[in-house]
């Protein structure tokens, strides 16, 4: 694969931190399974509409957007309306082959959540690595557990 960004990547410019970096990360899945339409830049799941973006020059605007730790995953999916219940959540890494990533707290000071950017590259297939979390709340349950555990 080509690092090539989409070409309305000419409307913004990338963070100084954006960066190759293998994180493991959520991502929230509209459809339901680990697919093109469940892994849409923000910008593309808008219709590259660019009056429906709320500051054109933030570079999250045109980021896939995934979480760094399973509760922010599940606040933003109980917050997005476009989400169906239960959501499928999937979880897998940032892989540098598919574009580059910045935690957003990184630029934005202000954010408190584990929200990471991931800029992809023209033609990514990053849902190919990643893989359907069958039972999230169970998950999410024996996540706090192990880390409840390891205080």
């Amino acid at each position: 694969m080509k690092k090539l960004f989409p070409d309305y990547f000419i409307k913004f410019e990338l963070p100084e931190g954006a960066r190759e970096e293998l994180i493991q990360v959520y991502r929230a899945c509209k459809s339901g399974k680990c697919d093109r339409e469940s892994f849409l830049p923000s910008f593309e799941e808008k219709s590259c509409n660019e009056s429906s973006l709320s500051d054109p020059a933030d570079p999250s605007e045109y980021s896939l957007s995934t979480y760094e730790k399973p509760k922010d995953i599940k606040r933003f999916v109980s917050m997005d309306s476009d989400m169906e219940d239960p959501c499928r959540i999937a979880i897998g890494e940032t892989n540098p082959v598919y574009g580059l990533v910045q935690r957003t707290k990184e630029r934005k000071p202000e954010c408190k959540s584990s929200h990471v950017d991931w800029w992809l590259y023209k033609d990514a297939t990053p849902y190919t690595e990643f893989k359907i979390i069958d039972n999230f709340k169970e998950y999410l349950a024996n996540y706090k557990k192990e880390r409840d555990k390891n205080k």
